[in-house]
């Protein structure tokens, strides 16, 4: 039985290459700020291409719908709670494997173990 669809196939496959990707890249990857691209830049585009041949496979306008929602919800959080994420993490002084400057660093803005904030100076 040959139940080859290669409109609904093609995308499955194609995100299920990024998925695996993805899981590579947090194997392999040296630091959390790397594993974090990885994983979610890489498996929201997975999930997309899953869902895209799920949703040409189905009928039901509502499985559609609810495909199209859940695709939408998934772009709009997993990006913004990786970027979090590693955003705490990098205020949290925990140091990413660099081969390049550290801008933020050099800006200032990194704080060290045992900084304090800054005190607005009242004479201004």
């Amino acid at each position: 039985m040959n139940d080859f669809s290669p409109l609904r196939d093609i995308p499955i496959l194609i995100g299920s290459f990024f998925v695996l990707t993805a899981a590579i890249g947090v194997l392999r990857f040296p630091d959390l700020y790397t594993r974090l691209h990885a994983s979610s830049k890489l498996v929201t585009l997975g999930s997309a291409g899953i869902f895209l041949g799920a949703a040409l496979e189905l009928t039901e306008a509502a499985a559609f719908t609810r495909l199209a929602a859940i695709l939408l919800f998934q772009f709009l959080t997993t990006p913004l709670s990786a970027y979090l994420i590693a955003q705490a993490a990098y205020l949290r002084a925990l140091p990413p494997r660099l081969s390049g400057p550290d801008e933020w660093n050099q800006l200032g803005k990194h704080p060290q173990p045992g900084d304090e904030p800054p005190r607005e100076d009242p004479t201004d």
